[in-house]
């Protein structure tokens, strides 16, 4: 223990008590062991360490020591002097009650005043000297006292002072660990007024945020409602609140009472019972953030110590708002750019486009959903291998040098071993790598190669038709020329060849005829028609390639197949179409290949059943063969039309077109069913056959035949005139009508295809200035695939000679226009 006032004093007080210890006539002995035990005290204490010595719990225990001693002292060395004891006592309470007095301490002066007074007054005291001794006895007891008191409350405070900026830095402490671990504005705020509302008593504490025009608060944290979140106030109605966060300054209401600030809400806050508010602005970089409001109910201010608390725990949340909005500014930002980049992969994987982003080394880091669609591989498979690797197209290889747009056409195989066209073009990214955008062509260029191979067959029809035209005049003259030969010979083996000869024309007119039938493009004309008539006309039609593909063919068509409504010449496409897929399936294989047609009737519907024992439609193609361009030829073997055209054709007949299971012994099978309507009765009064011509009908007649074809135009006359008909002849329209200004007759017999003026035209004259002599017209033909022909030819009174013509046919129809227009 040091030595300063606090041990002078003790030691006077000590020395004083053991010299009146010594002068003690009743025991000396006790007096010296008194003395010695008080020095040895003193001694011990002067030299122990300041760390023992120096807690309230040691003065304590020194100074009732010391007062226990001394009074021991007084009442066994001293027992004839009650009054100075008494008088020692009174100054020690003295002492205790004046230790706070920030005057001069009145204990031992006191004690010493009343005990000379006390003493003089009953007289017979001490000497002068050993009067002396007690007032500096009692002078020292009461400043020892006073000292020691005066210590140990120091002390105290100290030790209260030392523990409040503990918790106090505690609590500061668990404010900044909250900061530092979450970035959670909420949770945050909530553990700082928790904190100091726990330092601070408090009715409430709160931290609120403030708007940009500062007119508006949010209540973010409350130790009252933990729940509070974002609670929205009017500043207006808190002027304390406005105050501090326009000024930025602290502002203390020390009493609701009496302060100016809160005049105006001055009732509402003493009926919620608070009585004294600190306002502390949160302030970051000179920005008021908020404020952190306390309010109380108890009547003493706000001490300077928890005044400075709380403006540091003020820093604190404005460090942890602005961390917080900092925080919640990056976070909407990369939601924001998280979600951008969502919207963008959406729209990428939306688009049908294949769309890859490469590095700088050519290596995928982006793609899109139609490149895994293009390439059967998701994103992740394709991340980390190049362009090149996945399309297996080294020309794709990443060039750093080249920083233009590339263009690229790249055939590929897919996970299926499909080939399929890519079409790509890339440009360079900003920094490095590049963007490539493809687009699966593969679809589009089978649809050019099927739109030209349909433009071929186009081409092919009006060739088709072409020929077939041409072939008609020669066959009109092979026909009708040997009809005549064959009547006038009497030779039977010259009538046998002639037989021959007028048999196989007839053959090859049926052959032009179904070309012709075939290559015209016509509307939908459904007529009562029999569906087995159409299977035997494509099967005419097919005859050689049956026989090339060596296929055996095996027909079971029904006898009593009834009639129903359909277009001819549609019908005859699907099953010219289904045939030709059968024919293609076996031709090639090692087996023989055998083609089944059947027909029959069942519940109100016809069917036709094609089947072919080919190696089949394989399984993933069979939902798809009815796709329009979608064939499993090879390139340049089918346009993919076919099947799909033929679906829409037997639908628009309210029947069905299937690929029925696979038959046992492989290969495919088509089914056609079309409804069977019933044929209308005919009308009362019409007759089968018409009006059948009189014999000798030609007889004295005057007929006029325009024909450019010198052969038929001889054969038209020989068969008229034979019957006895005065003939004219016009070998093109203009002579014919050069004929009929000329002269009067009784039927005109006009080709359709003549030179300088057609039969059309020389029609459409007559109709006009000769009206009386249409109905006396009839036209010969042989193109029959010409819509415009048959259209001009459909109104037409009269019937009509389709070339090539047979003697017979001349006569008949001929012969009916004769009766029917006189």
């Amino acid at each position: 223990m040091r030595l300063g006032v606090h041990a002078l004093v003790r030691w006077i007080f000590l020395l004083s008590a053991s010299y009146l210890a010594m002068q003690s006539e009743v025991n000396g002995f006790a007096g010296a062991l008194f003395t010695m035990v008080l020095l040895a005290g003193a001694i011990v204490v002067h030299f122990l360490p300041g760390r023992l010595a120096a807690g309230p719990r040691f003065h304590w225990s020194l100074l009732f020591f010391d007062t226990v001693l001394v009074a021991l002292s007084l009442l066994v060395l001293l027992p004839g002097e009650p009054v100075l004891l008494a008088t020692f006592f009174l100054g020690s309470l003295v002492a205790v009650m004046t230790a706070e007095s920030p005057g001069l301490a009145m204990g031992g002066l006191a004690a010493a005043g009343l005990y000379v007074a006390i003493t003089s007054g009953i007289g017979g005291g001490a000497s002068a000297p050993a009067q002396t001794a007690r007032v500096l006895f009692l002078l020292g007891a009461g400043y020892y006292f006073l000292f020691s008191l005066r210590s140990m409350n120091r002390t105290a405070r100290a030790v209260s002072l030392a523990g409040r900026e503990g918790r106090q830095l505690k609590a500061l402490l668990q404010i900044t660990d909250a900061i530092s671990s979450s970035l959670e504005i909420k949770t945050v705020m909530q553990r700082i007024v928790r904190e100091v509302g726990g330092m601070v008593e408090t009715s409430n504490c709160s931290i609120l945020l403030c708007d940009d025009r500062q007119s508006t608060g949010f209540v973010v944290a409350s130790d009252q409602d933990p729940n509070a979140d974002m609670l929205q106030i009017n500043l207006n109605e808190y002027p304390e609140l406005r105050e501090a966060i326009v000024t930025g300054e602290t502002v203390i209401v020390r009493d609701t009472a009496e302060d100016p600030i809160v005049e105006d809400v001055r009732a509402v806050l003493q009926a919620k019972g608070y009585r004294t508010m600190l306002i502390l602005p949160l302030i970051f970089g000179g920005d008021v953030l908020g404020t952190l409001y306390l309010r109380a109910g108890r009547e003493r201010p706000f001490t300077e110590e928890e005044i400075r608390f709380c403006k540091a725990a003020a820093g604190a949340s404005a460090n942890a708002l602005q961390n917080a909005k900092l925080f919640e500014e990056v976070r909407s930002e990369a939601l924001l750019h998280k979600a951008t980049g969502e919207k963008l992969r959406r729209l990428l994987d939306c688009s049908p486009d294949m769309i890859v982003a490469t590095d700088a080394s050519g290596v995928i880091i982006e793609f899109n959903g139609a490149a895994s669609s293009a390439t059967d591989l998701g994103e992740e498979q394709a991340r980390g291998r190049t362009l090149a690797t996945v399309l297996n197209a080294p020309s794709l290889a990443a060039d750093p040098e080249h920083q233009g747009v590339v263009e690229a056409d790249i055939t590929f195989e897919d996970s299926r071993g499909e080939p399929r066209d890519l079409s790509l073009v890339s440009a360079p990214l900003t920094g490095a790598g590049r963007v490539w955008i493809g687009r699966d062509v593969t679809h589009l260029n089978r649809v050019e190669r099927s739109l030209a191979q349909a433009e071929r067959l186009s081409t092919l029809g009006e060739v088709v038709a072409g020929v077939a035209h041409e072939l008609n005049n020669p066959l009109s003259s092979v026909l009708g020329y040997s009809e005549l030969a064959r009547k006038s010979s009497e030779n039977p083996a010259l009538l046998r060849d002639l037989t021959r000869v007028v048999d196989s024309a007839r053959r090859c007119k049926k052959i032009v005829h179904n070309l012709l039938g075939f290559a015209r493009e016509n509307n939908a004309e459904k007529k009562y028609s029999d569906l087995n008539s159409c299977v035997r006309r494509v099967l005419d039609l097919r005859t050689y390639n049956l026989r090339a593909a060596r296929a055996d063919l095996e027909t079971d068509l029904a006898p009593d197949l009834p009639s129903t409504l359909f277009d001819f010449q549609q019908i005859e496409q699907v099953v010219m179409n289904l045939l030709a897929n059968a024919e293609h399936a076996v031709t090639g294989q090692e087996k023989e290949g055998v083609l089944k047609l059947r027909t029959w009737h069942e519940s109100g519907t016809i069917c036709l059943e094609v089947s072919d024992n080919g190696p089949g439609i394989p399984a993933p193609a069979r939902s798809r063969v009815f796709d329009p361009f979608f064939t499993t030829k090879g390139i340049g073997q089918g346009t993919g039309l076919g099947l799909s055209v033929s679906f829409g054709i037997v639908r628009e007949h309210d029947g069905s077109l299937e690929l029925m299971p696979e038959p046992a012994g492989g290969g495919a099978c088509f089914r056609l069913s079309l409804p069977v309507t019933a044929m209308p009765e005919p009308a009362p009064g019409d007759v089968a056959g018409g009006v059948e011509p009189p014999a000798r009908c030609f007889e004295g007649r005057r007929i006029l035949v325009a024909e450019d074809e010198p052969l038929v135009l001889e054969l038209f006359t020989r068969v008229l005139e034979g019957d006895g008909a005065s003939v004219t002849r016009a070998a093109d329209g203009r002579e014919a009508w050069d004929q009929l200004v000329a002269g009067e007759f009784d039927l005109v017999v006009a080709d359709l295809r003549m030179p300088r003026m057609d039969g059309q035209e020389l029609y459409e004259r007559v109709a006009e200035e000769m009206p009386e002599m249409i109905r006396r017209f009839v036209f010969a033909t042989g193109d029959m695939a010409s819509e415009a022909t048959l259209a001009f030819l459909e109104g037409l009174p009269n019937g009509i000679l389709v070339k090539p013509l047979q003697v017979e046919t001349v006569r008949h129809v001929l012969g009916k226009a004769l009766s029917s227009s006189h």
